[in-house]
């Protein structure tokens, strides 16, 4: 009988948390659908767009970082370069395909061992 209502009490209080967690998500999300951010979303989203126009303003890239970073970055990217073998580590690279040969008298059939 004990184990029994242990049963009862622990559904009891999992129903209660599975509602809370429902309740919860449910609000969150609808807040989101229409529009509506918390003051800390808020003030989150208003610090990205910022930073944001102030890349951009700088040409793109990190905000108010010094030559140190820059030269961190030559020489990372140099490393990188010499390491894999590459040209050009900024340029993406190009892909030549050939085109197979299918012509019948060059495919050996499998009965010919």
């Amino acid at each position: 009988m004990a184990s029994s209502s242990g049963v009862k009490l622990f559904s009891g209080v999992l129903k209660s948390f599975s509602s809370r967690q429902i309740y919860s998500r449910n609000f969150g999300a609808s807040s989101i659908a229409l529009g509506k951010l918390d003051p800390v979303q808020q003030i989150f989203v208003d610090q990205i767009k910022k930073y944001k126009d102030l890349s951009a303003k700088q040409g793109g890239g990190p905000v108010e970082v010094g030559p140190d970073y820059k030269q961190s970055k030559d020489d990372a990217i140099d490393r990188l370069s010499k390491m894999y073998n590459v040209g050009d580590p900024l340029k993406f690279p190009e892909f030549n395909f050939a085109e197979p040969d299918l012509e019948q008298q060059n495919i050996s059939s499998l009965g010919d061992n």
